[in-house]
C-alpha cells in the first residue's frame, strides 16, 4: 500500500473537493449515470423462463484480516463503519446473492452464525431448522441473501455449516487443498471454488479438479492490480493502472469516478486459458472475482468514496445466475449448475442475452450443460437494459464470438449446427460510444472493444 500511495500525487489527489461528479441531462435517449443498480430482474427481464439474480462471488468482510485497511478486527472489535459501508453497497447494487469468501485466520475461529454478521433487521435463512444464511432487508424492499464462505488454498462458497466444530481445526482443514478437505466442504453445501488460478500450474489445477474442484475465476479484481500479479503473469507495468486511472481521478476532471475501472479492465488470458484446459478435461465454472477488502486506497475521489469501496468495486462487474427461483437454493444450484454468466455492468447492463444448444430431438440445454452432438447451438446478442446509463451520442458497437475448446470458432451472432464434441461458450465485446460524455475532455482512449459478457460453456460430448 505504501508504494501506492506514494503515487498518488500523480493522480491530483491532494485533496478532496465538495464537489459532486456531473451527468449530462436526462432526455429521451439519456440516462444519467447512477451510482447504484436497479433489480436485475426488473431492468434486464428473465432469461428463457429462469429469473436473474445478481450476484457477487469472492468478496471480504471485517471477518478477513486484510479488509478495512487490515483493521476489520482488532482486539476482538468488528470495525463497524467498514461492515456498513459493504452492506450499504450490497443494497444499493440491488446484489441479490453475496457469496462472502474470508479469509479463515479469523472467521473459521468464529461460530458459524457469527460469520453471517447479522444486524438489527435481518432475518435467518433456515434449513431443516438450522439457520444456514441471513438475508438483509434494504431500504426499499430489496433483499440481499448474505452466504458464508471462506478463502485460502481453496474457496467454498455458500457453505452451510462447519464439518468441525470452529477453532484451530477448521481453521486447519480451511488451509488444505486435498480431497479430505474438498469433502468436508461439499459436505456441508460449499461449492468449492479456485480464487487465483493464475498462481497454480495446469498439473495443480487438474489434481484438485480431480478431487472434486467446480470452478475457477475467469477475471480476479486484485489480480489486475497487484503489482507481483500484473509483472510477473500478466506481463503489464506494475504500477502502470496508478498513472491509468488519473482521469478519473484528478480532481479537476469530468469524467466519472466509477469508470476508472475501464483504465485497467482487459481479458485475463492465463485465467481464461487455465478455465479453458479444466473445461476440457470435465465440467467447470467460469466466474469473475470482485476480490473487496477495501484495504488499497484510503483516499476519497470528488464523489465523496474511495477508488477501493465495496460500492465502487461491485458496481463494475457481477456474475448473474440462472436461478429456478429467487431464494438460497435456487441462488445455489444455478451456480452448481455453471448456469450463469459474468457481466461488466461499468459497461452496461446486458438485457435479451441468450446462449443455449438445441439437441436433435429439440430440446434445450443451458448453460453449464454436457450432451451430445448432433444439434444447433444458438448465441443471441444482448442490448444495453433500459436502465443503463447512456449520454444520448449513439449506441454501443456490440460482437459475439463463440469459442470451442478455448479457440475462436464462429465471429457474430446466430444458430450453428454442432456436429463435433468441444466445449463451446461465448464472449461478447462492446465499444462504449454511449458512455463517451462520462469520460471526461478525452473519451478516445476509452472507445475501443472490451470484454462485457462471459458465458459458461456447454460441453458437447460423445
Amino acid at each position: 500500500m505504501a508504494k501506492v500511495l506514494a503515487l498518488l500525487p500523480l493522480l491530483g489527489l491532494a485533496c478532496t473537493p465538495d464537489a459532486e461528479t456531473g451527468s449530462p441531462d436526462t432526455g429521451p435517449f439519456q440516462v444519467p449515470w447512477s451510482a447504484g443498480l436497479p433489480s436485475l430482474a426488473d431492468d434486464a427481464g428473465d432469461m428463457r423462463g429462469f429469473t436473474l439474480l445478481r450476484s457477487i462471488i469472492h468478496l471480504h468482510s471485517p471477518w478477513s484480516h486484510d479488509a478495512c485497511d487490515g483493521h476489520g478486527y482488532e482486539d476482538g472489535v468488528l470495525d463497524e463503519e467498514c461492515l456498513a459501508e459493504l452492506r450499504d453497497g450490497l443494497c444499493r447494487l440491488s446484489i441479490d446473492a453475496a457469496y462472502l469468501t474470508d479469509h479463515p485466520s479469523y472467521a473459521a475461529l468464529q461460530p458459524f452464525e457469527d460469520t453471517l454478521l447479522m444486524r438489527e433487521g435481518d432475518e435467518p435463512v433456515l434449513l431443516d431448522g438450522a439457520t444456514v444464511a441471513s438475508r438483509i432487508h434494504c431500504d426499499g424492499g430489496h433483499e440481499v441473501l448474505w452466504l458464508p464462505g471462506f478463502e485460502d488454498e481453496l474457496m467454498p462458497v455458500g457453505v452451510q455449516g462447519t464439518p468441525v466444530p470452529a477453532g484451530e481445526e477448521l481453521d486447519t482443514l480451511y488451509n488444505q487443498d486435498d480431497l479430505e478437505a474438498i469433502q468436508a466442504m461439499q459436505s456441508v453445501g460449499g461449492i468449492v471454488l479456485q480464487a487465483h488460478p493464475e498462481e497454480r500450474s495446469f498439473e495443480e489445477l487438474e489434481r484438485r479438479q480431480d478431487d472434486g474442484l467446480q470452478g475457477v475465476e475467469l477475471f480476479n479484481l486484485h489480480a489486475i492490480l497487484a503489482p507481483d500479479s500484473r509483472e510477473d503473469i500478466y506481463g503489464l507495468d506494475a504500477f502502470g493502472w496508478v498513472a491509468d486511472i488519473a482521469p478519473f481521478t484528478d480532481e479537476d476532471s469530468s469524467a466519472e469516478p466509477d469508470l476508472l475501472f475501464l483504465a485497467f479492465h482487459q481479458e485475463l488470458g492465463p485465467n481464461v486459458e487455465r478455465w479453458d484446459h479444466l473445461a476440457a478435461r470435465g465440467p467447470m465454472i467460469g466466474l469473475a472475482a470482485t476480490d473487496a477488502h477495501r484495504n488499497v486506497m484510503p483516499i476519497e475521489l470528488r464523489d465523496g468514496e474511495r477508488p477501493d469501496g465495496f460500492r465502487r468495486n461491485m458496481r463494475w462487474f457481477s456474475n448473474h445466475l440462472l436461478a429456478e427461483s429467487a431464494d438460497l437454493q435456487g441462488a445455489d444450484e444455478a451456480l452448481a449448475a455453471g448456469r450463469l454468466y459474468a457481466a461488466f455492468e461499468a459497461l452496461g447492463t446486458p438485457a435479451e442475452l441468450g446462449f443455449w444448444y438445441t439437441d436433435a430431438d429439440g430440446g434445450d440445454w443451458e448453460m453449464g450443460s454436457s450432451t451430445a452432438p448432433g444439434g444447433s447451438l444458438t448465441l443471441i446478442c444482448p442490448i444495453l437494459s433500459p436502465a443503463s446509463p447512456r449520454d444520448g451520442s449513439g449506441p454501443p458497437a456490440i460482437t459475439g464470438s463463440v469459442f470451442k475448446d478455448g479457440e475462436l470458432w464462429q465471429e457474430g451472432c446466430g444458430a450453428w449446427d454442432v456436429t463435433e464434441p468441444g466445449v463451446y461458450r461465448a464472449r461478447i465485446d462492446i465499444v462504449p460510444t454511449h458512455l463517451a460524455g462520462f469520460l471526461g475532455a478525452d473519451p478516445q482512449p476509452y472507445l475501443h472493444s472490451f470484454p462485457w459478457v462471459y458465458t459458461n460453456p456447454i460441453r458437447i460430448v460423445e
